[in-house]
């Protein structure tokens, strides 16, 4: 069963009430524990990314350091690709929480359309593998988005759905804050999911399209894998 967006909310709230806005330089590929640090931003383009959080649960949690960001510098669409090895057997389920806010600098190109992937994604049996994102337009969740408009968008890859893209189109706004559950269920017995990566593109003016193309069949692969993997343990 997939997660109320509520409690995210409320997660955030508290986190972000205490984020600092500090421009610090281009955003770099390295792992999410950095930018994760107090006080911590970067910029692509006209655009600067600040407030990020992390937070994980479940039986196998994935830990910020073996989360790697990598910044997309698509001219007018620039985003994240976060990349990990997140994977479950049957009994098992890992929760990944990512957030942060996208703020246009000064003179900047207003943000219109957001987009959410996923990439690598597969299950065997009863696996479930889902990205539920929360956004803000025009706000941050710090004050629960009071100033702002609030929406969702959502992945999902099991054995009844196979969505791995969502967008929303918007009149163009300043700040965009988001924050995506990343979710994945092993099932009952015999039974798996596996994710390699999530993306956020944030354009201006146009629907994007993915800058990563991978293909379903990479996530079914490595399925095999990971059970073996888990099971020889």
């Amino acid at each position: 069963m997939l997660k109320r967006p509520l409690p995210l909310v409320l997660l955030a709230s508290v986190l972000l009430t205490s984020a600092v806005y500090a421009f610090g330089g281009a955003c770099a590929t390295t792992s999410y524990d950095v930018y994760t640090a107090p006080g911590f931003s970067c910029g692509i383009d006209d655009k600067t990314f600040s407030n990020f959080i992390y937070s994980t649960s479940g039986t196998t949690p994935m830990p910020s350091t073996s989360v790697t960001v990598n910044p997309i510098t698509t001219f007018h669409n620039p985003g994240f690709l976060f990349n990990a090895p997140w994977g479950v057997t049957s009994g098992q389920t890992q929760d990944s929480l990512i957030g942060f806010t996208v703020t246009v600098n000064p003179g900047g190109a207003l943000i219109t359309d957001l987009s959410l992937s996923m990439f690598g994604a597969g299950f065997l049996g009863t696996g479930v593998v889902s990205v539920a994102e929360q956004y803000c337009l025009g706000d941050t969740f710090a004050d629960m988005c009071a100033h702002g408009t609030e929406g969702s968008l959502l992945t999902i890859l099991d054995s009844s759905t196979s969505k791995l893209t969502d967008h929303v189109s918007f009149a163009g706004v300043s700040e965009v804050d988001v924050m995506k559950d990343i979710e994945l269920l092993g099932g009952t017995d015999g039974s798996a999911a596996l994710l390699s990566g999530v993306q956020n593109q944030f354009s201006e003016g146009t629907t994007p399209e993915p800058s990563s193309l991978l293909l379903f069949g990479s996530g079914a692969l490595g399925l095999a894998a990971l059970v073996r993997r888990k099971l020889n343990r």
